[in-house]
């Protein structure tokens, strides 16, 4: 994994601040390589992380043998070894060990049609000198970030906001006021949108082309990827078989991301899907494998996750560490986990903690149980949702994966928004033509592929499209990137994506029972208090912790007339109950994040 910046325009970025911006996430390398094009320059910055082929030979940016190709990437390819092997049988011959001079021969083989060849996590850019045009690539479920600036005088693509801030595209940035909404009501940006006005997220499962000279915005924009709209019935497919096609593509999976040339470790956090994970990985390796898990000094109410931790770790027979963190540490830390975040949002502290003890203990990758629930109905609204087979009442389920404060500002109740729901994916109707501008972009644009989905289907392609996309993908990247870490996310992995979605719903249900095609995947590797534990979501004690800390620096009326209300909302809710933090945590993060941009230009009144 690693760091990219590409631009063109009349004028030069300035290298050293780019590549200094991108340098925690690739601390091992970096390079540029740039030439005139069509009267500016093109330019391609790397920095690595070296992770397949530690030697000179990965270093990028990287040219084709015939000097035709040039590329920048960040991310892995699972099945580099498969593609290799046939472009040899092709007749090509490699210098190196890495994937990147795979996807650098692939692509002169089989163009674009390489992109849904791929097994893995990608963001790329590629020029080719001979027909003058650059290719982007994002992997399907958006793993690795992509974001792009396009003018009709210049174009600049990059893996974060800093990288664009460093090298001032745009010129003179602007907080973007809707951006800024969607973050009060959904703890995150939606997708295509950044906080900065213009500068956008390069959509996932998509490549596009860039040629000089070309009319209109120049960029031609394609979809290479699609995902189940059927589901398989019960008639189709026995319970039995499910199961072991879910336990055989996930271990398949695990094995493919252990593919590597430095030690890989594990997320531990006494859950089943952490667990199973860490279960399937001793069954790839003689050596027993580096856990961690992140307990509280200061736990509240929040459930301390390292006594179940450690049990796993006992009856695995793992390499443990269990690292504590105070709210003294958290507040430190606080500042540099906001320049990690890259974009403010409500989540990714805790990840940030447990990404930062991971690398401390020497770790470069982890593999992580993120996905498992939104894949295989581990959320309570799948539990709602199923509890109601009418259709109408699907909606219910539906909203209430909303806001509250979006829910209470529409003025909603129950009956009214279940009122002429024709399915469970056309919730979004229910709202006012303006406030739809807050719902994310994808769930609106799913609803015609969801028709023919069961309802654990639905919900499962919203929740990847949503809160994994926007926030927990997003989040995780920005904060183990900081820190020099790689997260691979075994749960994610295509073909098991591809295969669960179409699995019958009374499968993936089952009463008293959370994801019960894992558990009875896992059964005999797991213990019985994994197999049938309660399911707990990982928070940090942020009400024990926040009420120490100080509060945020920033006049909430420089952002709008709206705002000093809301932030006094915030705060005297969280004063008189501090368990209702996350008005407050929001407000905490957002402040933190606009002081440390100074030349962000704010909504004007």
């Amino acid at each position: 994994m690693c760091g990219l910046f590409a631009q063109w325009s009349v004028s030069a970025v300035e290298v050293g601040p780019v590549l200094a911006a991108l340098r925690s996430r690739g601390p091992d390398d970096q390079g540029l390589w740039q030439q005139p094009v069509a009267g500016g320059l093109l330019q391609l910055l790397h920095t690595r992380l070296a992770i397949q082929d530690l030697t000179p030979a990965g270093h990028q940016p990287m040219q084709s043998t015939d000097g035709r190709f040039s590329i920048v990437f960040n991310g892995e390819i699972y099945n580099a070894l498969e593609l290799r092997h046939q472009l040899e049988r092709l007749g090509f011959c490699f210098r190196s060990h890495s994937d990147t001079e795979v996807l650098l021969e692939g692509f002169a083989r089989w163009g674009v049609a390489l992109f849904p060849r791929l097994n893995g996590i990608f963001a790329l850019a590629i020029w080719d000198s001979t027909g003058q045009e650059l290719t982007l690539a994002r992997d399907p479920l958006g793993v690795k970030p992509l974001l792009w600036w396009r003018t009709s005088s210049g174009w600049a693509v990059g893996s974060e906001l800093a990288a664009f801030r460093a090298a001032r595209r745009p010129h003179q940035p602007q907080l973007d006021p809707l951006a800024l909404e969607q973050f009060w009501t959904w703890g995150a940006v939606q997708a295509p949108r950044t906080m900065v006005r213009d500068l956008e997220i390069f959509p996932s499962g998509h490549w596009a082309r860039w040629r000089p000279g070309q009319p209109g915005d120049r960029w031609q924009l394609q979809a290479f990827n699609s995902w189940p709209e059927r589901s398989w019935t019960t008639d189709q497919l026995t319970y039995a078989e499910a199961v072991e096609g879910v336990g055989t593509r996930l271990e398949q999976a695990v094995a493919r991301q252990m593919l590597a040339d430095v030690p890989v470790g594990a997320f531990l956090s006494g859950g089943i899907d952490s667990a199973a994970l860490v279960a399937l990985m001793g069954r790839q390796t003689s050596h027993p494998v580096q856990t961690i898990s992140l307990g509280f000094r200061e736990t509240g109410s929040v459930a301390d996750e390292r006594s179940a931790a450690a049990q796993v770790a006992r009856h695995l027979g793992t390499d443990h560490r269990s690292i504590e963190v105070g709210g003294a540490e958290a507040e430190a830390w606080f500042p540099d986990f906001v320049d990690a975040l890259d974009q403010p949002s409500v989540d990714g502290f805790n990840t940030y903690l447990v990404a930062r003890c991971a690398r401390q203990q020497g770790l470069k990758v982890a593999l992580s149980g993120l996905g498992g629930d939104e894949l295989l109905a581990g959320y309570p609204s799948f539990q709602a949702a199923w509890s109601h087979q009418q259709r109408p009442q699907v909606a219910s389920a539906l909203r209430a994966r909303l806001p509250r404060r979006l829910v209470q500002r529409l003025g909603w109740d129950s009956a009214a928004f279940e009122a002429g729901a024709a399915s469970g994916a056309a919730w979004f109707r229910q709202l006012p033509r303006g406030e739809r501008l807050e719902i994310p972009l994808a769930a609106q644009e799913l609803e015609p592929q969801l028709v023919s989905l069961d309802l654990p289907a639905q919900l499962s392609r919203l929740e990847l499209a949503g809160y994994m996309a926007n926030i927990l993908l997003r989040d995780s990247d920005a904060v183990t990137m900081h820190h020099g870490l790689e997260l691979r996310v075994p749960f994610l992995d295509g073909d098991l994506v591809r295969y669960s979605l179409q699995l019958p719903g009374p499968y993936r249900m089952r009463p008293g029972s959370v994801k019960p095609l894992l558990v009875d995947a896992m059964q005999g590797l797991l213990p019985d208090s994994v197999l049938n534990g309660v399911k707990r979501g990982f928070e940090l004690p942020l009400a024990r912790w926040l009420q120490d800390w100080p509060a945020p620096q920033l006049d909430p009326g420089l952002l709008g007339h709206s705002w000093p209300a809301r932030v006094s909302r915030a705060r005297t809710q969280f004063l008189r109950q501090p368990r209702h933090y996350r008005s407050w945590w929001q407000w905490t993060v957002l402040a933190a994040w606009i002081r440390a941009w100074p030349n962000l230009a704010l909504p004007a009144e």
